[in-house]
């Protein structure tokens, strides 16, 4: 398991893309894993032959733990090694016989070029593609694998005719507390615009959560093979149910405590009206959406607000090295992101130098390879500040919690019509709390209040960005 940035400890085994006895060439992708802030792959370094898998899906390993060994051609195992745990194959549901042709029925078509099966005699292929394939009744062996190293996807199986009509009874999907299905947010919204109920679906997820990779397939899916996917709806009856505390869960949760653990963190709290704000931010969005292709979003506005701020109080824009607070000449500015498999604080680099519309642009691309779990170790190493904004999910305030090595992160809640006073009347104008947590090591609380003051200043007076 390879080091992966200075705060990785371990990795999450997500996909074995080969099999045991499979034959490698260097370079070639053998193993997806991921940390608690990206996905990465690890590539085989020489020719050989995979041997000792030692981790399955799901399984976390340490930074420098073996997951397999690469092997020469007719060499053995490591004398003294324990026997590695065999990794359990995809679960496959039984596919039904092909039937046989009739008279009537016409020539077959050619088939396209067939990648052969791998030394076990499995193909490459993806749970998912599995899943598909067992239903409509084919043989993996004969489908060409589009994936890295010619792996079976699932929109592999979408233009393959099924050998014969299958009749598939799929697995209810699991429920959750209270009767919910266990599904990730972002497959539950998927669901909901594509108008697929998802309680009808089967999951590919960890303990058979529904995830969108699940709800792409089934939209784009022929209606056989949607059918094929798709589940009688579960039961409503309460019933109690666990989750494990691994994997990515587990990693988050060690970082909180190491954060709060490992710094003297506190909160300040400050409302502010936000009225300009909200209209500049509809101006540029109308102005621009034409040009850069999406509109400017409030997050765009904090994070160019937070960065002439940190210019102007450097003591924010630090970190502790050892017996020295190093006070930094560039800001990485960072933004937390709710991801289906936990959080990510991708950082765009060097934000000091961007005026508004080039900072939007790049806060959209890293949030764009967020979402497509593309992000690499630059995109989430290196930060030197961090917003956070919970405002979307009707939060007002909150306390938020250090990104390490930075000493600073801002909270932001959201933006609601609230009583005022404005020029010594009371009105209705637009306010929004702002929650900055610091390291008191670094920072006493009168320069940080006074930092949290700037940029109550530049938010209630944006023209001062100008």
């Amino acid at each position: 398991m390879p080091l992966m940035g200075m705060t990785m400890e371990e990795g999450i085994i997500s996909t074995w893309l080969v099999a045991e006895g499979d034959t490698v060439q260097e370079g070639d992708p053998i193993l997806e894993f991921e940390t608690d802030k990206i996905n990465a792959t690890i590539d085989a370094p020489a020719d050989g032959i995979i041997g000792g898998i030692s981790a399955a899906p799901g399984v976390s390993v340490k930074v420098q733990g073996i997951v397999c060994y690469l092997l020469e051609p007719g060499e053995e195992l490591p004398a003294g090694d324990p026997e590695p745990p065999a990794v359990a194959p995809a679960p496959v549901s039984p596919a039904a016989p092909p039937a046989p042709p009739t008279p009537a029925q016409s020539a077959p078509v050619a088939a396209a070029p067939v990648p052969p099966p791998t030394p076990n005699g499995r193909a490459k292929a993806s749970p998912l593609a599995r899943k598909i394939a067992a239903a409509q009744g084919l043989d993996l062996t004969t489908v060409q694998g589009s994936g890295p190293g010619g792996r079976i996807v699932a929109e592999d199986l979408s233009a393959v005719a099924p050998a014969a009509p299958v009749i598939a009874v799929a697995a209810t999907a699991p429920a959750g507390s209270a009767g919910r299905i266990k599904s990730s947010p972002f497959a539950r919204k998927l669901a909901a615009e594509a108008g697929i109920d998802i309680a009808t679906l089967t999951g590919s997820g960890p303990n058979g959560r529904i995830v969108a990779d699940d709800v792409r397939a089934a939209e784009a899916a022929p209606p056989a093979v949607a059918a094929a996917l798709r589940a009688p709806a579960a039961s409503t009856d309460m019933v109690s149910s666990t989750v494990p505390f691994t994997g990515i869960r587990r990693l988050i949760a060690d970082r909180m405590v190491e954060s709060l653990t490992n710094s003297a963190q506190l909160t300040l709290v400050s409302e502010a009206d936000a009225t300009a704000l909200v209209g500049l931010r509809n101006e540029l969005a109308a102005q621009y959406e034409s040009t850069i292709g999406f509109r400017i979003a409030y997050n765009d506005l904090f994070a160019r607000i937070a960065v002439r701020a940190l210019g102007e109080h450097p003591n924010m824009n630090a970190r502790l090295e050892g017996d020295q607070i190093v006070l930094l000449p560039y800001v990485n500015i960072g933004l937390a992101i709710d991801l289906e498999g936990g959080l990510a604080v991708p950082n765009v680099k060097n934000a000091e130098g961007m005026q508004l519309v080039e900072l939007a642009v790049a806060l959209r691309e890293s949030i764009s390879r967020a979402t497509a779990g593309s992000l690499t170790l630059d995109d989430v190493t290196g930060g030197t500040f961090t917003i956070t904004s919970l405002g979307p999910m009707d939060v007002d305030a909150f306390t938020p919690v250090l990104n390490p090595p930075e000493c600073a992160i801002l909270g932001i809640g959201r933006i609601q019509p609230k009583p005022a006073v404005f020029e010594d009347e009371v009105t209705v104008r637009q306010m929004v709390t702002l929650s900055l947590t610091f390291d008191h090591r670094l920072n006493d609380g009168a320069p940080a209040a006074r930092f949290l003051q700037r940029i109550k200043q530049l938010l209630e007076h944006p023209y001062l960005l100008i």
